[in-house]
């Protein structure tokens, strides 16, 4: 009969020595379709032993004890894991509660690894877990033998209370396609809904902030009057602190095709935007600001002045918080560099905007990066993010891409990740 406990097998683990390696922990369990299958390059070093640990060097399907999560497990031989073992700790009142984690060899002939996460999106294996009297489970089986027992009782909890066998392949990959495009199609529903709550709430903030934000300009303009130049240095300083919040409150639920576009001389705005991050940007990195030869100061784009501000806010953010995690050094550089080029058959500009810190993974795409929702590292959700850099760029009629590469310099080679923004001119 084909039922989950047929695709699975007790793995025979070998004893060893304390070391250090690659470590499984219930961060790692799969969060969504993208994150079922877990490369041991993914996961953090740690010191382990086999009285809690075990040493897994093959594919492997790993499960929770107490909740129902899942991942399946790319290692092998050359790339091991380490992954905190079932067992049974005894409290001072005499009851056992389960630690670690279930580790199965998987029959892809009968089951796919999708399948599991389904049932865990479904409930079958939180339905599974709740029967589950652990206490009974030490006294008869012993924690030794853990993954025997539960793969024992799990065969007989599916055949007979669930009475449902598992589906062929081709069925499994059609009710898992099925399942897909309806949570795509209810989370297509809550993400507008959540869209449309933000630009409401962040229209009334921005019509709240509007008399206010003009009077304090006003009095930054007559107080800039009767000051010397390090007087109107510290206003500065204030004034583009308080533009910044408000182009952060603006942006949310932000639909920037709707934003009036004006020519904005596009060498002079960078000048201006680098002289007031420097007032409320991140101290971690220098900025280099360089034209080509070729590049007249006159160009122009047809743009929005704080859609633009808010793109480079985005780029400067990310280039802080995720490629030089917030670190100061000397060494940290961002380069804005403007060019010349064509986009179709119109002149155009193109901006790229790159920095030393931290590249971006491998296999971390512009499809990616553009995506709300994924994130090139483990600093994720900033709150500003690609996917605004590309409503943004789209809605001046742009295109947006990245490279992440070597370049050599007198001193060394330096990894680069360069974002290139490409914009029509405008005579």
């Amino acid at each position: 009969m084909r039922n989950i406990g047929n695709s699975l097998s007790v793995i025979n683990f070998e004893k060893f020595g304390e070391t250090k390696g690659k470590v499984f922990t219930a961060d790692n369990f799969a969060k969504d379709w993208d994150s079922i299958y877990v490369i041991p390059s993914e996961l953090s070093d740690g010191v382990v032993n086999d009285k809690v640990f075990h040493r897994v060097d093959r594919k492997a399907l790993v499960l929770d004890m107490k909740n129902p999560r899942m991942s399946y497990l790319m290692a092998n031989q050359d790339n091991p894991v380490y992954v905190p073992a079932a067992r049974f700790e005894k409290t001072v009142e005499g009851k056992y509660f389960p630690k670690g984690f279930l580790i199965f060899n998987l029959d892809f002939g009968l089951l796919l690894p999708e399948s599991i996460f389904f049932m865990c999106r479904q409930g079958f294996w939180e339905k599974l877990l709740n029967n589950r009297d652990y206490s009974l489970y030490f006294e008869e089986y012993g924690p030794t033998t853990m993954e025997g027992c539960f793969l024992t009782e799990m065969k007989d909890f599916y055949n007979f209370s669930l009475k449902n066998e598992i589906p062929s392949l081709s069925q499994q990959r059609d009710r898992i396609a099925d399942f897909r495009a309806e949570e795509k199609y209810l989370d297509d529903i809550v993400a507008s809904k959540e869209r449309k709550m933000l630009k409401k709430t962040s229209s009334d903030l921005i019509h709240m902030l509007g008399t206010p934000y003009i009077r304090i300009n006003n009095a930054l303009d007559l107080l800039s009057q009767d000051v010397d130049d390090e007087g109107k240095s510290r206003i500065s300083y204030i004034r583009d602190n308080f533009g910044y919040i408000k182009r952060l409150i603006e942006m949310n639920g932000a639909n920037f095709n709707d934003y009036p576009k004006d020519k904005i001389n596009i060498i002079g705005f960078m000048e201006r935007y680098i002289r007031g991050w420097e007032n409320y940007g991140s101290k971690t990195f220098s900025i280099e600001f360089f034209c080509d030869g070729n590049f007249e100061r006159e160009n122009t784009i047809l743009a929005n002045d704080t859609a633009l501000a808010i793109m480079m806010d985005c780029l400067l953010d990310n280039a802080n918080r995720h490629g030089f995690l917030k670190t100061k050094s000397p060494d940290n550089k961002v380069k804005i560099h403007l060019d010349q080029t064509t986009l179709g058959n119109k002149h155009a500009v193109i901006i790229a905007v790159g920095n030393n810190g931290k590249t971006m993974p491998k296999d971390f795409s512009i499809d990616d990066y553009i995506t709300s929702g994924k994130y090139g590292t483990e600093t994720g959700r900033s709150g500003l993010g690609g996917s605004h850099v590309y409503k943004i760029v789209s809605s001046m009629d742009g295109t947006l891409d990245f490279i992440s590469e070597a370049v050599s310099s007198e001193e060394k080679n330096e990894w680069w990740t360069t974002f290139m923004i490409t914009v029509p001119l405008v005579s």
